[in-house]
């Protein structure tokens, strides 16, 4: 319609600002207004598709907030029983700060199920909480490692369609899972940025108490030490097959421990006694090891045998173990730090969901065939 055109009666219900009809009803204002088109942008970017008459009046603007909507991409509906307009899909979840589409949490279950090679747990009402989680706890560390994060998902994606071997087949297999590459770039992105997040929420005392914790649970836990062994075992390594008694190899390693005991030499007898293959030809030797990747007993040995010192046979499963310690560290909280926080995230994200998430969660009302 052209400027010119005046004096037109407009009934100012949302209804008619929806759907470009006219409704009137018992308690309309009636004023007099000019018609024009209106056409629309958007950070300085022409939308020829949202295009709509709007009207002035008292040097304010009104348009359909239909038009508007389709400046940002959505859809808008008005609902008149409840005098709701609602832009973009229905969400099956509300939060304090957001909402979750159908569509947004599909993509989600895809894009898990691609990037962790599994399915999601098939409680889908803790998985809609978990992406609530996702995005609150990825949005807090945005601004700090956002670029950081961006980093990271360059070199994932990389490795990933290294992993498929080709682009095409790597993009075969987001099309099979309904996914774009962007999908997939922004759920890598979030997991790292919740990382982030988490770590963030574990203070010096939790750290602190964490290594307390595990040094009193294990004496190997944070030690390394270089140690020196002879196996006298009971069982073959390739066969399986026992090759002597428990007694008969304790009897064994006694010998051996006598022979050092006498002045012996460490590396010839482990290269004459040993049934470690792993070691005999080092001088029984594991250099620098960080003692938590033995069976128990062996690093129990490992971490409280004084320096230097020939043991008693040291029995494990394997046999008997004649053992020396050249050199032992026990690392400070300190400089395993970034260890224990890892280790800690898990704790600390569980926490959070059944702590902190409940408040913040509005509403969750997944279709009936979820």
């Amino acid at each position: 319609m052209k400027d010119k055109m005046k004096g037109l009666v407009v009934g100012l219900l949302l209804g008619s600002m929806l759907t470009g009809s006219m409704a009137y009803a018992a308690n309309s204002k009636s004023i007099n207004v000019f018609l024009r088109d209106l056409k629309f942008k958007l950070d300085g970017t022409d939308k020829p598709t949202a295009s709509a008459s709007g009207f002035t009046y008292k040097d304010t603007v009104y348009v359909p907030v239909k038009s508007v909507a389709e400046v940002f991409g959505k859809t808008a509906v008005f609902d008149e029983k409840t005098g709701t307009v609602s832009f973009g899909t229905s969400a099956i979840a509300v939060y304090k700060g957001g909402s979750i589409t159908q569509k947004e949490f599909d993509t989600y279950l895809a894009a898990y199920s691609f990037y962790f090679s599994q399915a999601i747990p098939s409680d889908k009402q803790l998985a809609v909480k978990q992406l609530i989680a996702l995005k609150l706890l990825a949005a807090k560390s945005e601004a700090a490692f956002g670029k950081e994060a961006a980093n990271v998902v360059t070199t994932e994606i990389k490795q990933i369609k290294t992993y498929f071997g080709t682009e095409e087949k790597f993009a075969s297999q987001l099309k099979a899972s309904k996914l774009s590459e962007a999908d997939l770039k922004l759920f890598i992105k979030r997991q790292v940025l919740i990382s982030k997040a988490l770590s963030g929420m574990i203070d010096d005392k939790t750290v602190k108490a964490e290594y307390d914790r595990q040094r009193k649970a294990d004496s190997a836990a944070f030690v390394t030490a270089s140690v020196r062994h002879i196996l006298i075992a009971t069982i073959d390594n390739q066969t399986g097959k026992s090759i002597r008694t428990p007694e008969e190899a304790r009897i064994r390693a006694l010998e051996v421990q006598a022979k050092l005991n006498d002045g012996g030499d460490f590396a010839a007898l482990a290269k004459e006694y040993s049934d470690d293959p792993g070691s005999k030809d080092k001088g029984g030797l594991y250099a620098d090891a960080q003692l938590t990747q033995f069976v128990t007993e062996f690093k129990k040995a490992g971490a409280e045998l004084p320096l230097n010192q020939i043991s008693d046979p040291v029995k494990t499963d394997f046999g008997y173990h004649i053992m020396k310690v050249d050199s032992r560290v026990t690392y400070t909280v300190e400089q395993v730090k970034d260890q224990l926080i890892e280790g800690l995230l898990s704790q600390t994200y569980q926490k959070y969901v059944e702590k902190d998430l409940p408040a913040l969660i509005q509403s969750i009302k997944l279709p009936a065939n979820s």
